[in-house]
């Protein structure tokens, strides 16, 4: 069973889930796996030891979710709870104080699911059709808004590892989802410097962080009329990109049915540039919103984050928490603006 911890050095909770050192590591080869030939390549079959896999339904826990064209029919879009979650959603969730006052912990309730991205066994999101990637998006935004209906959990993060130094276990193209009842101090810490921003100023910082980018169009990626694409001033790591909305919305589960398309499109993009020019790197997704309670304020916008992992953080960084990126986001925009996709 997992379990909440509290570390009063830092104000946050540590989760213990001791299942996952069972964890299966399908890949061995290094950090990028292997990639198709090219663009167009996206031949592939159903491998008989993954549990991913179409036919292979069995392996996996009770489905939660799916998207098919009809109610027996194949899935294009399967949702499961992970055989070793972090948190389980049978947990107590009651708040408890042990005998030593730093000792303190409480019971390991959440929800852990694995959204299944694609029957096909090895195809890179980038490569999928847009309106897979669409699909995906809207499933996503499905099971968040689901969720939030358990008042245990206050906040949802949504996200996708790729590649084995990303943290990935199975080649088989997935994103997660995983629902805390707290909410992490790393959050908590960008909530509160946007809420002092907001009632400094009565503005929103990432829609200005948004529009300086835009106007000055050194680190813009690429755009459409609903969203944007950005490698910021700041970047904390090496290609660090982010795409936010170009209309505010607090939260990701506010987002309106027919900007899915838009999202798809670019959000597409980007992967692919950095799957081009950076040779398939691996690469951890997220999607930041609010916690529960926050959809109607407008001091956050919610945004996806996307940071490839070409560097390894080293005794620095650990020990200061202080970031050192080797590569100046305004040359690596240009660097992935040259990037042709297009074949």
């Amino acid at each position: 069973m997992s379990i909440l911890r509290f570390d009063p050095t830092t104000n946050d909770w540590v989760i213990f889930a001791p299942s996952r050192a069972r964890r299966p590591h399908e890949l061995r080869q290094g950090a990028r796996p292997d990639k198709p030939t090219s663009l167009g390549d996206t031949t592939s079959e159903s491998v008989p030891t993954c549990p991913f896999c179409p036919d292979n339904e069995r392996y996996t826990p009770t489905e939660i979710f799916s998207v098919r064209d009809f109610p027996q029919g194949p899935w294009t879009i399967r949702v499961v709870p992970n055989k070793f979650p972090a948190l389980r959603i049978e947990e107590g969730n009651d708040s408890v104080e042990e005998a030593h006052r730093f000792f303190r912990h409480r019971g390991g309730c959440g929800a852990h699911e694995v959204i299944i991205e694609t029957p096909r066994h090895d195809v890179f999101l980038g490569h999928q059709p847009v309106e897979q990637v669409e699909l995906l998006l809207q499933t996503m935004q499905s099971r968040f808004n689901d969720l939030l209906r358990d008042s245990r959990f206050q906040t949802i993060v949504l996200f996708k590892n790729h590649g084995e130094a990303a943290g990935t276990s199975l080649q088989h193209p997935h994103c997660q989802l995983i629902a805390t009842p707290v909410v992490p101090r790393l959050m908590r810490l960008k909530l509160a410097v946007a809420t002092d921003y907001f009632d400094m100023t009565g503005h929103c910082l990432y829609c200005m962080l948004r529009d300086e980018e835009l106007s000055t169009e050194r680190r813009v990626l690429v755009s459409n009329n609903d969203f944007v694409a950005i490698l910021p001033y700041a970047s904390h790591s090496p290609f660090e990109t982010w795409i936010l909305p170009r209309h505010h919305q607090s939260s990701f589960g506010d987002l309106d049915g027919w900007r899915f398309r838009p999202l798809a499109e670019l959000l597409r993009i980007v992967l692919l540039k950095l799957y081009v020019g950076l040779e398939n790197p691996a690469f951890n997704l997220t999607i930041n919103s609010v916690p529960r309670g926050d959809e109607d304020k407008t001091y956050f916008l919610w945004h996806i984050e996307i940071t490839p992992r070409l560097s390894t953080p080293a005794g620095f960084e650990l020990g200061s928490g202080m970031s050192i990126n080797t590569v100046l986001p305004e040359e690596a925009a240009e660097f992935l603006r040259d990037v042709d996709v297009s074949g």
